[in-house]
């Protein structure tokens, strides 16, 4: 009697099912995973029914299901060390470019502090306040071309101190 014969497979499903749930659930995984893994495991057996002698099924089917959780364990295992290391890699990261900010911001803070205060002051109402150059130049009581000039100066003045680059 083969395995690849509907009936006897059937009887073989009724017979060992159950018993293949249980060996599983004694791995320590859950019900849901063990009646999946029972399931696969006819499957592939359905597949190689006729590789598979009848009274090898229940070593087969023990076979198959435990290798289904191992390979689970394994999957489970590389997606934990993945995102681990991703984990790492976006913290080191995250750290290297706050360490960047904090030297760049220093650097900035000093190239403007040693700017002339005009060129200062167009700077820091542009840059920071978000003012047209007509208001700056409103509010300054200066021509545009004044603040146009002031600005060039400053922006001169911090690619001087290599805190813009050319480009």
């Amino acid at each position: 009697m083969s395995l690849c014969d509907p009936l006897v497979f059937k009887s073989v499903f009724e017979e060992l099912n159950t018993a293949v749930q249980r060996f599983l659930l004694s791995k320590g995984i859950s019900l849901e995973d063990a009646v999946d893994h029972t399931q696969e495991s006819f499957l592939k057996l359905w597949k190689n029914c006729s590789s598979v002698p009848r009274e090898k099924a229940k070593s087969y089917l023990y076979k198959v299901g435990n290798n289904l959780i191992i390979d689970g364990y394994r999957r489970t295992k590389t997606s934990l060390q993945w995102k681990s290391r991703q984990k790492e890699r976006v913290e080191k990261i995250d750290g290297q470019y706050e360490l960047e900010m904090s030297e760049f911001k220093n650097r900035l803070q000093d190239a403007i502090d040693t700017m002339s205060r005009g060129s200062r002051e167009v700077f820091m109402m542009s840059r920071f306040n978000d003012m047209k150059y007509s208001e700056i130049a409103a509010a300054l009581d200066i021509s545009v071309k004044a603040v146009e000039k002031r600005m060039h100066g400053a922006l001169k003045h911090l690619h001087d101190k290599s805190i813009l680059k050319k480009g």
